[in-house]
């Protein structure tokens, strides 16, 4: 009997549009990859993929300015 995952096609792998590297406690470069970064689906955010775990990131939204009230009529 074939399982649920034999008759799936296979997802083609996504190539990360950034990668992230840890740095050495004294700051030097280790080159010891720690994640990815993609492009959000949705939006102008990034979808990072950091030691196992998926953290999203979006600028923030654009707030209207608030007239200041004054004393006169």
């Amino acid at each position: 009997m074939a399982t649920a995952s034999e008759n799936q096609p296979a997802k083609a792998k996504q190539v990360p549009d950034f990668y992230i590297f840890e740095n050495a406690a004294n700051g030097v470069k280790s080159g010891k990859p720690a994640g990815a970064a993609f492009a959000h689906k949705t939006g102008k955010g990034f979808t990072f993929l950091i030691a196992g775990k998926r953290y999203a990131a979006f600028p923030p939204k654009a707030r209207t300015a608030v007239q200041p009230v004054t004393g006169e009529n």
